[in-house]
């Protein structure tokens, strides 16, 4: 019984011994050093008692050598030993989908250092936590292990693809308390289509693969996921029973920040093979130390319109040495023409606010007879260090933003009327 069970420091002392070893600085010392600094020490939190629990400890030489302990269901959760070099291999076991998935940290005994005599060795550290999760997520682990010496600028699919079944899709919407009757039979409702967030079960497979990329360098025990946002392309069905999804996503942008390093994986749910919902999900990583050398941002800018009202305008859209006029159409750069630029920017940070590199790119296009819009130009901008873009400053000092945002016919609820409970974790 719970009231049984000793206190943590008086257990940990006692599984420790009065001998000042590697083994009684590992469950004793409250602080680990990580790099230049100190955290709380992960291992007396892990090794606190627990009903049912058998520890074991391996003596060689008459000194401690390794700790073994078995929960109460009789399944390994836990070991560590040290080798002769005083490194320590701390491994946590689980089994989310019935096969183990093990955790391995690593740590260094430093005697000579009584304050702090346990430092982690961080030199691969985010890789085998890494290495943890491609166990935990995925059906077939090698599919995220291989990714993790991956450089992650490149779009990852999802080859298995998700078939969508009104079961699982209701299953959905009671756990995120959506129980519109548009989605959920048992409410009244049709039966047949899933509600725009269901993309997210389908998207969620090749999101967690740009995750295990080198890209996306970062300790996934402290990522926190911040948004999800989605766009339905136009001309897609609506997600339905029976159809089948893939999924296509991309990190697009890794920036450092006061609070953490943040992560933009953006990609689209796939419809037979064809773009139907694009979908942008944001993570941060809590107090990840700043790195500016490997931030980027891949921005797709909003389209702009760019009206040539007078001559001084004309002149000033001429005169811009990033815009190249397509062959046979300069002509369609004239006084009264309305341009519109669709762009896209890639950023290289060499500090906060500081770009190391600088690429924008994209076409023009102008509003020729009955209304057709016929390509003028391209921009084609690049450059070294700098504090902005001066592509978009032009376009938004002279021009706007064309807003492409359409409401949604039913006012873009997403939950139908009454209360929605949060669960009282995040276990599903």
């Amino acid at each position: 019984a719970k009231a049984q069970l000793p206190e943590t420091d008086a257990w940990l002392e006692t599984l420790a011994g009065a001998e000042s070893n590697w083994l009684r600085a590992l469950l004793i010392t409250p602080i680990v050093v990580q790099h230049h600094q100190y955290t709380s020490n992960v291992v007396r939190r892990v090794l606190r008692p627990r009903a049912g629990q058998v520890v074991k400890v391996a003596l060689k030489e008459g000194r401690p050598q390794s700790v073994e302990i078995i929960d109460a269901a009789g399944h390994k959760a836990l070991d560590f030993s040290v080798e002769a070099d005083g490194t320590i291999r701390f491994n946590m076991y689980s089994a989310p989908r019935g096969a183990v998935c093990t955790l391995e940290l690593v740590f260094r005994y430093q005697a000579q250092m009584p304050y702090a005599p346990i430092h982690e060795v961080m030199e691969g550290r985010n890789e085998r936590i890494k290495r943890f999760y491609a166990q935990v997520w995925f059906e077939n682990s090698a599919d995220g292990m291989a990714l993790i010496s991956a450089p992650g600028d490149g779009v990852v699919h999802d080859d298995m693809g998700h078939i969508v079944h009104q079961a699982g899709v209701e299953e959905f919407c009671y756990a995120i308390g959506n129980v519109s009757d548009r989605y959920v039979a048992s409410a009244g409702g049709r039966s047949t289509v899933a509600p725009l967030d269901y993309a997210m079960k389908a998207f969620w497979p090749a999101m967690c693969k740009c995750l295990m990329t080198q890209a996306c360098d970062g300790d996934l025990t402290r990522l926190v996921h911040v948004s999800n946002s989605f766009c339905v392309v136009a001309g897609a069905p609506q997600m339905r029973a029976g159809q089948r999804l893939g999924s296509e996503a991309q990190i697009s942008e890794v920036v450092d920040g006061a609070a953490g390093r943040t992560v933009v994986v953006a990609g689209h749910v796939t419809s037979d093979g064809v773009p139907a919902i694009e979908v942008t999900t944001t993570f941060l990583f809590r107090n990840a130390a700043a790195d500016y050398a490997r931030n980027f941002r891949h921005v797709s800018e909003q389209a702009m319109l760019l009206e040539i009202k007078d001559k001084r305008t004309l002149a000033l859209v001429r005169s811009k040495e990033w815009l190249v006029p397509a062959a046979g159409a300069a002509a369609l750069i004239r006084l009264g023409a309305a341009l519109r630029f669709r762009l896209a920017s890639r950023y290289r940070f060499k500090a906060a606010g500081v770009y190391a590199h600088v690429v924008t790119f994209g076409a023009v296009h102008a509003q020729a007879q009955h209304g057709v819009w016929a390509k003028v130009a391209d921009v084609d901008y690049e450059s070294g260090a700098a504090y902005g873009n001066p592509v978009l400053r032009f376009l938004r000092r002279h021009g706007r933003a064309e807003s492409a945002t359409r409401r949604l016919a039913d006012g873009g609820a997403l939950l139908g009327a009454g209360q929605a409970v949060a669960p009282a974790s995040g276990q599903a």
